[in-house]
């Protein structure tokens, strides 16, 4: 059985239970209506001239795809190797009516992914990209969207981060933002493979997913230039000091503020995670367009755009327990620290942690005084 749903300003059809087959994740509407904002904006950004075709090759539903070509005006391929989400993804094309600019397809999404050189792919598994991220950073030209659900090996709650992303994660307080850094670190490496440099223009984790927007340029220089962006974080779990270092051999490998021993964690992407002229495109185009998520997407956006390019955070709820205080309302902690000389801001990661190049030592201190 189906029913017809509306996302954005887009019709779909979709299966009355979930079925893998056929799937349709409606918790990733707030996902899709920032893609939607994404695309737009950065396709505005690309010569008239250019008729760039986008790929959503793990379609299920097709609703990703649908809503491109229908609210972006996209040419788009739509795939799922799934017979049955093939014959949906072709219904909801013409419940569209979107014949003349998106085409189903039921094939194998690497070899699909690497008939074409598509100006923009779009991974979203059911799990894990890294089966088809090589295909994707071949095939790429200009605009990578991939989206992650395993989040326990990538944050190093569960084994699996070396074998699956070539880098060991650890379950701190900032899990989250290291299993970004973690999934960017190996985007960055399959992409060099081709010659091909990542640049960040939006990174996100939300709920059980994370999801990377990020252009892509071409040339072994840009490539080398952004191999160096990768690096490890040393981590004391005795009293929560961290550090980044872009060479493992440099890590002291004693704590410098209680002299524990460190573990590291990496190699993993250590640079800015967004673009802030584009995020805020991206907020414009949020703000003006018919979106079921808009207000939430507004905010995550928002938040970015304001966010340090620190690759952690602190959660202050978890340091006051240490320190056993009550936690001050977390806008007093971001003052305090930017009145003692640190830079602080807020973090989409978490809506009780902050992100400032500051010391744990030097936040314990101004907490024990707010």
């Amino acid at each position: 059985m189906f029913s017809e749903i509306k996302e954005g300003t887009t019709k779909i059809i979709v299966p009355e239970q979930l079925k893998r087959s056929m799937f349709y994740n409606p918790k990733m509407e707030l996902c899709r209506d920032i893609d939607v904002a994404s695309v737009s904006a950065f396709a505005t950004a690309l010569p008239s001239r250019q008729q760039p075709i986008y790929i959503d090759a793990l379609a299920g539903s097709g609703v990703r795809g649908v809503r491109i070509a229908n609210e972006v005006g996209m040419c788009v391929h739509i795939n799922d190797r799934s017979t049955p989400a093939y014959e949906l993804i072709k219904r909801n094309i013409a419940l569209n009516s979107l014949e003349e600019r998106a085409c189903a397809y039921n094939e194998n999404a690497n070899i699909l992914i690497l008939q074409t050189r598509y100006e923009m792919v779009d991974l979203d598994p059911f799990g894990s990209p890294v089966p088809f991220l090589d295909a994707a950073c071949k095939s790429v030209r200009r605009l990578l969207l991939v989206t992650a659900t395993d989040t326990a090996p990538l944050c190093g709650a569960h084994t699996g981060g070396m074998r699956k992303y070539g880098a060991k994660p650890l379950n701190t307080d900032y899990h989250t933002e290291m299993a970004t850094r973690v999934l960017l670190g190996a985007v960055t490496r399959d992409l060099c493979k081709y010659d091909k440099a990542i640049q960040p223009l939006l990174s996100y984790s939300t709920a059980h997913f994370i999801r990377i927007i990020a252009r892509v340029e071409r040339g072994a220089k840009r490539a080398d230039a952004c191999m160096n962006r990768l690096g490890f974080i040393a981590h004391c779990f005795a009293c929560g000091n961290r550090c980044v270092c872009s060479d493992m051999l440099d890590l002291k490998r004693e704590c410098t503020v209680c002299g524990a021993k460190v573990r590291i964690a990496g190699p993993l992407y250590l640079h800015a995670i967004k673009e802030n002229a584009f995020c805020e495109q991206v907020h414009d185009e949020l703000g003006k367009r018919e979106l079921g998520k808009k207000s939430e997407a507004m905010k995550i956006v928002d938040t970015c755009i304001h966010e340090l390019d620190i690759p952690y955070y602190f959660e202050h709820h978890a340091i006051c327990k240490v320190l056993k205080i009550p936690p001050p309302p977390i806008a007093s902690l971001i003052d305090a620290l930017r009145s003692a000389g640190f830079h602080a801001s807020r973090t989409h990661f978490s809506d009780v942690a902050v992100k400032t190049d500051a010391r744990i030592d030097a936040i314990k201190d101004i907490l024990m005084r707010l």
